[in-house]
């Protein structure tokens, strides 16, 4: 588990930890994360499955973004980690082309920024930001798959997408594409939110409910655990990464 305090007017403590695992199917763990509290910082980055060293992807973006001087700013903080997406994109459309296989070397990524008493939240592909406020759960990204493109168009209910065919169908990731689309947005934090960033590994095998309830009940170095342990005690599909971040007031004497 990871702390920071952060100073200024609207100064947050935040609290974090984060966990991965490879699974109860795969074979290797294609997933990478970022815990970087003095940073402010965090990520999870899913390679590309099926795809050739997916795990160089992951692993290259949260090793470039762990790179990231201090952010002074949230929106040259935010700046900086899209051009840090931007050349790691580059970087891997390079290997791709060297290796002459025609195969790409993907990944998503979902990270977090916070400043003050905001945070920005990026990503590209299927990686995910939940926030739990007041006993809500609310996603705050919006998924770059082919079955999310049909719910948009209402050729297929919410309901139906999470068990499609196409749900594993990426219309947008790290080194897929020479133009990088980073999606992002601000939120304001409020004392007491918790959130967290995930694969696709912990989403698809737990439910609204049951992750509202597992997010709610720990501590985040007994949370992440918990996650990870539910997701693979309820197939473990794929690989499952999750890091959770608490901000606190900073008079809360949470460690």
């Amino acid at each position: 588990m990871a702390t920071s305090d952060e100073q200024g007017p609207q100064a947050l403590r935040w609290v974090s930890a984060a966990a991965t695992h490879t699974g109860c199917v795969r074979t290797a763990n294609q997933d990478a994360y970022l815990d970087r509290p003095d940073l402010g910082l965090w990520a999870v980055a899913d390679g590309m499955g099926g795809h050739s060293d997916g795990a160089l992807a992951s692993r290259a973006i949260v090793e470039k973004l762990g790179l990231l001087a201090h952010p002074r700013h949230l929106g040259s903080g935010a700046r900086a980690i899209r051009g840090i997406l931007q050349a790691v994109n580059q970087a891997l459309l390079d290997r791709a082309d060297a290796l002459l296989d025609g195969d790409i070397i993907g990944s998503t990524v979902v990270a977090l920024l916070a400043v003050g008493g905001h945070c920005a939240i990026l990503w590209v592909g299927d990686s995910r930001a939940y926030r739990l406020r007041d006993g809500v759960l609310t996603q705050l990204t919006t998924d770059h798959s082919q079955v999310q493109a049909m719910v948009d168009a209402e050729l297929l209910s919410p309901e139906s997408a999470a068990g499609h065919a196409l749900s594993n169908v990426l219309l947008r990731a790290v080194g897929s594409d020479t133009y990088l689309d980073v999606d992002g947005k601000i939120e304001q934090i409020r004392v007491g939110d918790r959130y967290l960033l995930c694969s696709d590994g912990l989403f698809r095998e737990i439910d609204n409910d049951a992750l509202t309830a597992a997010l709610g009940s720990l501590p985040p170095a007994e949370c992440t655990k918990s996650l990870v342990q539910l997701a693979c005690g309820l197939g473990g599909r794929d690989n499952v990464t999750v890091v959770v971040i608490d901000f606190l007031a900073p008079s809360d004497p949470r460690r």
